[in-house]
Formats: C-alpha cells, sequence, structure tokens
C-alpha cells in the first residue's frame, strides 16, 4: 500500500522548524510494509489543504493519505474541514476512537476534531500534529487503518468484524 503525508504546519512549511511528527509516522507504518510514496508540508490554509488532498487521491499517487496537525481548536486550524470538503464518504469512527483512547490520559484531547473519510479509492485521516500522541494514536487505529484502507482498494467487501 501507498502512503502520502501532509503535514499541515506553516512553520514546517517555510523550513523555520523541523517536522519531527513525519518521521515517527513513517517509522510506525514500516510495521505494516506501506510505503511511503510523498511526505509534503503545507501551509494552515484549508483551500491549499483541500487542493493536495484531492490532487493525491484523485491521481490515485497513495491508498493512504495521512494528515498531521491542524486538528485543534486554534484559528489557523483547518485540516477537517479541508477533508470534509473532499472526501466522499465520512468515517467519523476513526477519529473519535483516536479521542477516546487519547482522554484517557489527556484531557484536552476532547477539543481535538480530526476525522477521516474516503475519497475515490483513497484513505483520509486526520493526525495529530504532537510526537508523542501521534505515535500512540496510529499504533491504537493502525490494524482498523489497515483494514479500511484494503477497503477502499477492493480488497475487502465489508466491515465487520
Amino acid at each position: 500500500m501507498k502512503v502520502a503525508i501532509v503535514s499541515a504546519d506553516t512553520m514546517i512549511y517555510r523550513k523555520q522548524k523541523d517536522d519531527t511528527c513525519s518521521p515517527i509516522v513513517r517509522r510506525v507504518l514500516d510495521q505494516v510494509s506501506f510505503k511511503t510514496e510523498l511526505v509534503q508540508p503545507v501551509p494552515n490554509d484549508r483551500e491549499v489543504i483541500r487542493k493536495i488532498l484531492a490532487k493525491i487521491a484523485d491521481a490515485q499517487m497513495a491508498d493512504l493519505i495521512l494528515t498531521i496537525g491542524g486538528i485543534g481548536c486554534r484559528e489557523e486550524d483547518c485540516v477537517p474541514e479541508a477533508t470534509k470538503a473532499v472526501v466522499d464518504k465520512e468515517i467519523p469512527g476513526i477519529g473519535e476512537s483516536m479521542r477516546l483512547f487519547m482522554t484517557r490520559t489527556r484531557k484536552r484531547a476532547m477539543l481535538t476534531r480530526g476525522t477521516a473519510g474516503i475519497r475515490g479509492k483513497s484513505l483520509i485521516v486526520n493526525l495529530p500534529g504532537s510526537p508523542k500522541i501521534i505515535k500512540e494514536c496510529l499504533e491504537y487505529v493502525l490494524p482498523e487503518i489497515v483494514y479500511a484502507t484494503e477497503t477502499a482498494v477492493g480488497e475487502h467487501d465489508d466491515v465487520e468484524e
């Protein structure tokens, strides 16, 4: 399976700080033999994010598109809105599961707004932008992400289990 990582952080995009989350995501994905085809920093701009998500999905550049950051309550956080604008089918359970998992140790996690959905044959999942939290969340939902990605590309007929 091919993966694209879209890091929504204007400071990373402008090369004013290092991207510490993408390498963590790549290491976690190595456990399930996903191949990272693209790591793309983008500014916190809803339209830019919407366009890059649509481009990656429509060109079938990746079976799984993971966004990093931009899911909080700050004014510039717009990744969930950009994601909802491009998906054909929303899968809110992935974001809900990560929120529930995170609130066990971080009460403020209830303020995150990440979601997920399918566009064409690509699964798009919003991840938090903290290095420690991103690893925990991704490992927690990884089996379901693998299954959902396989379902989106036609390897499974249903989601029952």
